[in-house]
């Protein structure tokens, strides 16, 4: 029996029913397998085999907290190897973005007389300065692991056991360390194995790294590469909504219109729609957001990797347990015990109003009452009032634990534009530095809910007109484009056409890739148009429920008790129980059975969510 698999998260469904739809025609006779890591996928059913990825990946569950979603979907790879060459005689594995157009004959063929099959990058020299040159090529590694396939052996067995040994720690894009992701390990799968073919030939896994000096055709007995019929074409980095681009990862090769690769683009494109792409790519990430609802940064997930690999277990997953672990450079934000001796006494009732207002200390009373309620951020910022402010912008407002718009107006003016820079240091410290004054000004700032005009000077300056650019062009676009030299060749910007372009890849991911939320730039009408081209507008929300009464409690016991009948905020985790269960946008009574002491922070991190009230009130007040 021979085994076919693919892995994919949600947002990548289309690909893969189009990949399974392929392989159903081409191989009809082999055992179709979908790898699942974020979630279940019935829209795949029909097609292939679906499984979760914690079924054929023993630590998974660990692997989803400390890797991303491409370290996580690629760190899987060798452990699915490990379990179909137990029950399979050979296993391939095809990225989900592949079509195969003929039988895999040659991989099969290629199988019989040898162990393991790969196919280099490169059968030869890339030449000139376009991208991707050799160099990109050597950081990737020498094999492409879009494809594999191994033959059950021994030889096989211990290669796949030690390569996923090898990625439960170092699956990851660190070019520093010499790794990308899986890819890089298996440079050394030659000395490991008896037997290996290098499967040469330009008829499998053809793709914008090899495609260069290759003739593809099409005649009426289906697709050609240098007059050879083509087994798999690898659309690597391609996107339907701009089918004029071979992959967002390369400048080499030009789509000219009416070409046969224009032609082969445009057929993957309109199968890839007809397969729900439009829907499946906004399909939010399910490892991307603790219970909470608070994110996981890159940072918190070098921390977990960090931990993991000294022995900490994280085979729970994301739990609460977790978050406490990972948020606040390790320590979960704690609720105070001993808050009841600092800071103002709160009133008996209107707490937002009065959060509005001025400590006797001179401070805003809402940082005042993040610091009464947090013993870690006293120790951290006790003596470094403007690093608190930096932190709680950066982090605690777009987790919800602080709402930047009740501090005093007047004191939101003038918070100086190097402060928002450390706020996005301290939420994205992996970022670059381009990256983190855009989110400063665009992105971290709608996410935290920040005042208008606490960011206006910052973004007035990027929304200037860029020198030597037609109006409207702001200098964040300019800034963007000269950061990467891919783009540049790939958008030169001589003319409209090519400033459209450009606008269009800012509105299908170059933006939110900047940390720019792409709402944030509604005065930008080139960019609204080019938004609807690839994606539409984004879908309204559902009006806030109501509430008559909510009740906000401390202790998980206690506050699952009061939830059998009763809608309930559990101060302690920030999440809400009940039969309605969710945030709801409008409360008649808010109480508060928190420490008094709390409550200030408790109403606060309500505000934050949206939650707005007529009457509180506080117990013990």
């Amino acid at each position: 029996m021979d085994v076919i698999f693919t892995i994919v998260s949600r947002n990548y469904a289309a690909q893969a029913a189009t990949l399974m739809q392929s392989l159903a025609a081409a191989e009809p006779d082999a055992r179709r397998v979908v790898v699942a890591t974020d979630g279940p996928m019935p829209q795949l059913e029909p097609l292939a085999e679906v499984i979760p990825a914690a079924e054929v990946c023993p630590p998974f569950a660990a692997m989803s907290v400390y890797y991303d979603a491409l370290e996580l979907n690629t760190a899987v790879k060798p452990f699915a190897f490990q379990c179909f060459l137990g029950e399979a005689d050979s296993v391939t594995y095809l990225d989900p973005d592949i079509y195969v157009f003929r039988p895999l004959a040659a991989v099969r063929e290629a199988l019989g007389e040898a162990e393991l099959a790969l196919t280099p990058h490169l059968t030869r020299p890339l030449m000139g300065e376009a991208m991707p040159d050799d160099r990109a090529i050597l950081r990737s590694g020498v094999y492409n692991l879009g494809f594999m396939a191994a033959r059950a052996s021994p030889k096989t067995r211990a290669l796949v056991e030690w390569w996923g040994e090898r990625c439960r720690f170092d699956c990851r894009v660190d070019f520093a360390e010499g790794l990308f992701t899986d890819q890089r390990w298996m440079d050394l799968a030659p000395g490991f194995v008896d037997s290996l073919a290098i499967l040469r030939t330009p008829t499998l896994n053809l793709a914008y790294w090899n495609l260069e000096g290759r003739t593809l055709a099409k005649s009426q007995d289906g697709w050609t590469v240098d007059g050879e019929p083509l087994g798999f074409f690898h659309f690597s980095g391609f996107d339907p909504a701009r089918p004029d681009v071979l992959s967002k990862h390369q400048d080499r090769i030009a789509v000219a219109a009416g070409s046969p690769l224009a032609g082969l683009l445009a057929d993957y494109g309109a199968r890839l729609l007809a397969n729900g792409h439009a829907a499946a790519r906004q399909t939010p990430y399910a490892h991307d957001r603790f219970a909470s609802g608070a994110p996981v940064t890159s940072a918190m997930r070098r921390r977990a990797l960090a931990a993991a690999r000294a022995g900490e277990d994280f085979g729970a997953g994301l739990t609460d347990a977790v978050e406490a672990r990972l948020s606040d450079d390790g320590a979960r934000p704690r609720r105070d015990a001993d808050a009841g001796q600092l800071g103002e006494a709160p009133p008996a009732q209107g707490l937002i109003a009065w959060l509005r207002g001025v400590s006797p200390d001179g401070r805003p009373r809402a940082l005042s009452a993040l610091l009464a309620a947090r013993a870690d951020l006293r120790a951290r910022f006790g003596e470094d009032p403007e690093g608190l402010l930096a932190w709680a912008l950066g982090v605690e407002a777009p987790a919800g634990r602080f709402a930047p718009d009740l501090l005093p107006a007047d004191f939101a003016a003038k918070v100086h534009p190097d402060l928002l820079h450390r706020a996005a240091r301290f939420a994205d410290p992996d970022a670059s530095e381009l990256k983190q004054r855009l989110s400063a000004a665009f992105g971290l700032a709608a996410r935290g809910r920040w005042p208008e005009v606490m960011t206006r000077a910052l973004r007035a300056d990027w929304l200037a007109t860029a020198n030597g650019r037609p109006a409207p062009f702001p200098r964040l676009f300019e800034a963007i484009w000269q950061s990467r030299t891919d783009l540049q060749r790939q958008f030169p910007l001589r003319t409209a056409l090519e400033r459209f372009r450009f606008h269009r890849w800012l509105a299908a991911g170059g933006l939110a890739e900047h940390g720019v939320e792409p709402e944030q730039l509604a005065g930008v009408p080139l960019l609204q148009l080019a938004r609807l081209t690839v994606g539409g507008a984004p879908p309204r929300a559902a009006p806030p429920a109501r509430a008559a009464e909510l009740w906000v409690v401390g202790q998980p016991d206690e506050a699952r008790e009061i939830a059998a009948d009763r809608l309930v905020y559990e101060a302690q985790s920030g999440r809400f129980l009940g039969p309605q269960a969710s945030a709801p946008g409008e409360v008649g009574l808010v109480r508060f059975l928190t420490p008094a002491a709390l409550a200030p922070a408790d109403a606060m991190a309500l505000h934050a969510r949206g939650v707005r009230w007529a009457r509180d009130e506080v117990a013990g007040a």
